[in-house]
């Protein structure tokens, strides 16, 4: 079994703790103490202070996400597509799920939706300019799916939506992780296919 490094150790530990409580209300002891190490050094060697772990954190994640939403919309849009909203948003919402090799996958978009509540500025300060994301991309292509709608309905139902989507999937990462959560919806194989084809009825509606 390969051996992790420190530095990884406190990472994996400190997302865990961020996705349960949030950023601000985790203490460098705590991530110390869950990390396994014997002092608060560990952290502040590797990472400097708190804020710049939470930083290399969200970008490893923004980073996971995008990085295979890119490359599917790329394929999709290479080959003549989308022809269709469902293209669209399975690769808007699947891509962030992350593999389930990586130690993280089921933290990542809790990290998310917990700093956005806590510090939005913080977290577009850590993704940067976003305009050529394929986040946005995406959102771009439902949009013209759309275009019979009012622009104003569009807007909110696309605000809407994410909202809906990221919090399903939350509750995904946190089911997975405690296995007396009371309900088993997700271990059902079809249970992301599900918050996909909901997502669009809620635009569509």
């Amino acid at each position: 079994m390969k051996k992790i490094k420190t530095r990884d150790r406190i990472k994996i530990a400190a997302q865990a703790l961020f996705a349960e409580r949030g950023i601000e209300a985790v203490t460098v002891r705590e991530i110390v103490a869950a990390a396994n190490q014997k002092n608060m050094a560990s952290l502040h060697y590797y990472f400097r202070t708190k804020q710049d772990l939470a930083r290399e954190l969200l970008t490893d994640a923004g980073e996971k996400m995008e990085s295979h939403r890119t490359e599917l919309l790329d394929q999709l849009e290479a080959s003549g597509g989308p022809d269709n909203m469902l293209e669209v948003l399975r690769i808007f919402i699947e891509c962030a799920i992350v593999p389930g090799d990586d130690p993280r996958h089921l933290s990542n978009v809790r990290l998310f939706v917990l700093a956005l509540r806590e510090n939005p500025k913080f977290v577009l300060e850590v993704l940067g300019d976003p305009k050529e994301a394929a986040y946005y991309r995406c959102l771009n292509h439902i949009r013209i799916f759309m275009k019979h709608m009012d622009p104003d309905l569009v807007e909110t139902r696309l605000h809407l939506m994410q909202i809906y989507a990221f919090s399903a999937l939350s509750e995904r990462e946190r089911a997975l992780t405690n296995e007396n959560f009371p309900n088993k919806i997700w271990h059902k194989e079809n249970a992301v296919e599900q918050v996909v084809q909901s997502a669009m009825g809620m635009l569509l509606a």
